[in-house]
């Protein structure tokens, strides 16, 4: 699989230095615009709803963008149509999460975020054309914690929820397919 695009990211741009990444791709056989629109009006999954009401988060309504800035997100960086980096500081390993969580105002505060005890987490939803007039979508999770203490307590953290949280990405990606296919 070839993608055609630019090799640099916003997300290399806005957390080019992370503790943990993870990614996850698909093929989409529609074209770019057609998964776009798909990403805008996705509905949040049974699943992804049942996850949020169990660790007493509310499940925001919306665009995946109206979800995120409705749950301590900002986006930092976007090129409409092909990247979306939203970001957040938080003790994500808090029980109360959201609680422990805070949006940034802008990328230059989220770029200077030095709170020890915390951390800082981007998201980015990436569309990129193929060769064969198909998509690749992908999401891309960084966190960078500020100080060895969040590094520990992130690190527990993930080990438990690693898997999880990688399923979830690959159901939003395999909804968001079937809808912009669904369209072909």
């Amino acid at each position: 699989m070839t993608v055609t695009a630019a090799s640099v990211t916003l997300l290399d741009e806005v957390l080019p230095e992370f503790d943990v990444r993870s990614r996850h791709a698909r093929r989409v056989h529609a074209p770019p615009e057609w998964v776009a629109e798909a990403v805008e009006t996705i509905a949040p999954g049974r699943v992804e709803s049942l996850l949020f009401r169990l660790r007493g988060l509310p499940v925001p309504p919306g665009s995946i963008r109206e979800r995120l800035s409705r749950s301590a997100f900002t986006v930092l960086a976007e090129r409409p149509g092909v990247e979306t980096v939203a970001g957040t500081f938080g003790q994500f390993w808090a029980l109360r999460e959201l609680a422990h969580m805070e949006a940034p105002t802008d990328l230059e505060a989220f770029r200077s975020f030095d709170r020890p005890g915390w951390a800082k987490g981007a998201i980015s939803i990436r569309i990129d054309p193929l060769e064969d007039g198909s998509t690749e979508i992908s999401t891309e999770t960084r966190v960078r914690c500020v100080d060895n203490a969040a590094r520990r307590r992130f690190a527990v953290y993930w080990s438990i929820i690693r898997i999880l949280s990688g399923w979830l990405r690959r159901d939003l990606l395999r909804r968001i397919a079937r809808l912009a296919e669904g369209d072909a």
